[in-house]
Formats: structure tokens, sequence, C-alpha cells
């Protein structure tokens, strides 16, 4: 009579093969679906960042210097950027940090209608978010 053990073995082999393969699948849509939720997690912080300056702006009627000392940030005459660590709190200083709001005004080609540039970006330059935003101009201002 022929023993059946090489058979059951080979049964077992396969078994544990499959299993590993369905471990090695489930792993990687984990690690997948982890980078998916950071990138869209910082996505919508870069949202409210930019929707943050663009509505500091629009209150501030286009005054850069106002909105910056609301906001914080730094208004250099052409730029209005603030700093945010990896965590997307705003840094004292407008040091190297991880992510940037920078606005940038632009001319909207009418009287009295001021408009801007609101984009949220890496610190290496990448864009995350951009938006633009426009504002009744004071007529006595």
């Amino acid at each position: 009579m022929k023993s059946r053990a090489p058979l059951v073995m080979m049964e077992q082999l396969v078994m544990v093969l499959v299993f590993a393969l369905a471990a090695a699948v489930c792993v990687q849509a984990f690690a997948f679906s982890d980078r998916l939720s950071q990138e869209n997690e910082t996505r919508d912080r870069a949202v409210t960042a930019v929707q943050n300056a663009a509505e500091t702006l629009k209150a501030c009627r286009g005054d850069y210097e106002a909105a910056s000392s609301l906001l914080g940030g730094t208004w250099d005459g052409t730029v209005w950027s603030i700093s945010y660590d990896s965590g997307w709190s705003p840094l004292a200083e407008n040091g190297e940090g991880a992510f940037r709001v920078s606005t940038v005004p632009a001319d909207s080609g009418q009287e009295l209608l001021g408009t801007a540039e609101v984009t949220a970006s890496t610190w290496e330059g990448i864009e995350i978010y951009s938006l633009f935003v426009a504002w009744q101009e004071d007529a006595h201002g």
C-alpha cells in the first residue's frame, strides 16, 4: 500500500502559499489605503488653510498688512505667505516648514475689484490646492 503522506504535505504547502499570497495582497491594500488617507488629509487641511486666507483677505478688503496681522505670516509687498509645520499648525516665524500658503495679488481688469490667487503647496513647491478670491475694494481708500 502506498503512503498518502506526500500528497497531504503537498496540499498543506499549497494552502500555506495561497494564504501567504492573500496576506501579501492585504498588506499592500492596507499600505495603499493609509497613503491615500494621508494624502486626502493633507489636501483637506490645505483647502481649509487656503479658504481661511481667502476669507481673511476678503474681510480686510484686500489689505494684506491687516490680513497678515490677523492670520499670521508675512507680507513683503508682493506675496503674503504663511508657513505651516507638518501638522498644519502655523509657524510663529515665517521660517522653513512643511507647507506654505501664498497669496499673490492679481489684476482683475476692473475698477474697485480686487483679486488674488491663494495657493497651498509643500515646502518643495508642489502645489496642493489653489483658488482665486475677489472682493469689492473701498472707493474712499
